[in-house]
């Protein structure tokens, strides 16, 4: 019989060389600060926080994905694209929770008038 694997029900299909599996801190802080500065530059201040939120939501959704699909182990040492995906699900959640569902409604509105 055929012993299964129980963490990995297939080989991954994405293989990255060992080095790329692990983050620095610095890495990781330019990560998490590139979306943020960006959101302030183009979007009004007062939809910041609800930009961030879906922003912050897409980038953990894909980080996820991709992590799961090269097989990086959770467990590893050090900073993985696990940590990433946590990270940008704090962001996600924190920016959700500090904005009112007032800037959300403003901020479908405006997206649904762009032509």
């Amino acid at each position: 019989m055929t012993l299964w694997k129980t963490e990995r029900g297939s080989a991954p299909l994405l293989t990255p060389d060992a080095p790329a599996r692990h983050l620095h801190v610095a890495d990781l802080a330019i990560i998490a600060a590139a979306p943020s500065l960006l959101l302030l530059w183009l979007v009004p201040l007062p939809l910041v926080l609800p930009a961030l939120s879906i922003t912050s939501f897409v980038i953990a959704g894909v980080v996820a994905l991709v992590a799961h699909y090269c097989g990086i182990d959770r467990h590893a040492p050090g900073i993985s694209a696990w940590d990433v995906a946590a990270l940008f699900t704090v962001i996600w959640i924190t920016a959700g929770m500090m904005s009112g569902t007032k800037h959300f409604a403003e901020l479908f509105d405006r997206l649904a008038t762009i032509p």
